[in-house]
């Protein structure tokens, strides 16, 4: 079974009306501002839901090409995991400290 990108378990995130939302990151105590759309990727990083899947959502809510949705998704996960923000990221452990 293929893994896939969940969020990492110490964030908490909040939608903030159609303004995006915000990530918290308490064992680093920050926060991160994320777009509409970028809100919506990182709500569906739960695990459950492959690039494909998160592709389509979002090429059918903010009507653009699924392929460009899937390159953006996968360029935007990449930076989450830079950030520690994702489970399983080589800032977990530093994020929960």
């Amino acid at each position: 079974m293929t893994q896939y990108a969940r969020r990492h378990p110490d964030c908490a995130f909040r939608e903030v009306a159609d303004e995006g939302g915000l990530v918290v990151l308490p064992g680093r105590a920050e926060v991160k501002v994320l777009s509409p759309t970028a809100i919506t990727i990182f709500s569906l990083l739960d695990g459950e839901h492959s690039p494909q899947e998160i592709a389509r959502r979002i090429a059918e809510e903010y009507e653009v090409a699924e392929a460009t949705a899937l390159e953006d998704i996968q360029a935007f996960v990449a930076q989450l995991a830079e950030h520690g923000m994702l489970a399983g990221t080589a800032d977990e452990e530093g994020a929960r400290e």
